[in-house]
């Protein structure tokens, strides 16, 4: 498969050359092992970390790990596609064929105007995200680190990968709403797919009568999500001294409303994760494991498949014999489908954390999930036990 050996392939250069003298500070040797996972976590966008990011790279290195996040969230031969078309103007019937598999798109004649819009869309909100950013970050940072600091957390935001200069994330930035505001708008409109942004913009600009069925799941997943998951967040943890209590309403539900656009798929945090309680913590693997939506920059089993679950039982429940969604019928294979691959996701997931709950005796059962479930959806999530993993 050409998608996973780029893959392969880019994070195999990421780990080499971020291993480079050049790449990583003096004071900070990297194995092979750590770049390695670096690199992975990087191009999938995950965000796990086993090591500081932030103290142990260069400019250089983390120059590295932004082209490898980018290329990661748009997916390397979309990328290497609009760079062809720029200079030949031409790429081969294969290649086009490939991109659409890529972008979750089932015509390839037109997937120039596709892939372009996909690239365009995606330094539009980049840009925008890091300017707003830069913003709040001069006033803390000289120029060059704010600037760059900028435009490397609107990437990572934007492509759902978590990565963050900070050594903790965003837990200096718990309540400055601007930054959480705009880092949580990065990381839905990347999660909400690029089929769904173009068709919204077209409809909005009275080029399309309506958004098409799946465009219109989507969203109205993520809204179900988002406000489901910031209820359940603060109703969980309210009272949990370590997370939410004795901080304003108003912070607590700031810092639900983060957590919920964030645990899908983004993997970034405000507050100290290691001490969730466990009822929270199984709630916040069920989003994780749900994760964002289809041709987008996160990953998970994706919104659309739990909908049309929902929407298949709803049905049987009802005793009726056709799946519905906006007066609009849905394929019982659609059905099957998606059942299938919530099936053998949930079956993987289960067997890895039997696995590692073997491989690491000492650490609790419910991390062990949460940080497994983290890495399946690319989320980033941790209870701070990623770099205590053994290395066999």
């Amino acid at each position: 498969n050409l998608i996973m050996l780029s893959f392969i392939g880019l994070i195999v250069v990421g780990a080499l050359l971020l291993m480079m003298p050049f790449a990583h500070t003096p004071q900070k040797d990297i194995s092979f092992l750590e770049a390695l996972f670096t690199a992975t976590s990087a191009v999938t966008v995950t965000g796990l970390s086993v090591i500081d990011i932030g103290a142990t790279f260069t400019i250089y290195g983390k120059l590295i790990l932004l082209v490898l996040i980018q290329f990661g969230g748009l997916g390397v031969l979309t990328i290497s596609s609009v760079l062809v078309l720029l200079i030949a103007k031409r790429i081969g019937f294969y290649t086009k064929k490939i991109v659409a598999e890529g972008l979750n798109h089932n015509k390839s004649y037109d997937i120039y105007a596709v892939a372009k819009r996909v690239v365009y869309i995606t330094l539009l909100f980049e840009a925008t995200g890091a300017l707003c950013l830069f913003i709040s970050f001069i006033q803390e940072f000289p120029f060059g680190k704010a600037l760059f600091f900028s435009v490397f957390h609107s990437v990572s935001a934007f492509c759902n990968a978590g990565v963050s200069l900070f050594p903790h994330s965003f837990e200096g930035y718990t309540y400055n709403v601007f930054v959480n505001i705009i880092i949580a708008f990065l990381v839905i409109f990347g999660g909400l797919g690029f089929t769904t942004i173009i068709q919204s913009y077209e409809y909005l600009r009275k080029k399309r009568r309506r958004l098409d069925i799946n465009s219109q799941f989507s969203i109205l997943m993520t809204i179900i999500l988002l406000v489901a998951g910031t209820f359940l967040f603060f109703i969980l943890e309210y009272k949990n001294y370590h997370t939410l209590y004795g901080k304003s309403f108003f912070g607590q539900m700031l810092i639900s409303f983060f957590h919920s656009v964030s645990l899908r798929t983004a993997g970034f945090d405000t507050i100290p994760l290691e001490h969730l309680s466990s009822a929270t913590i199984l709630f916040c693997v069920t989003f994780m494991f749900i994760g964002a939506s289809p041709n987008s920059t996160g990953s998970g089993v994706k919104t659309t498949t739990i909908g049309i679950l929902f929407l298949g039982i709803k049905t049987a429940l009802l005793n009726k014999n056709y799946i519905e969604f906006s007066k609009r019928r849905i394929s019982w294979k659609l059905f099957n489908k998606a059942s299938a691959l919530v099936f053998i996701a949930m079956m993987y997931v289960i067997t890895m954390i039997v696995i590692l709950t073997v491989l690491e005796p000492d650490l609790e059962f419910t991390k062990i999930a949460f940080e497994l479930i983290s890495a399946f959806s690319t989320c980033g999530l941790s209870t701070g036990i990623t770099s205590q993993l053994g290395n066999s």
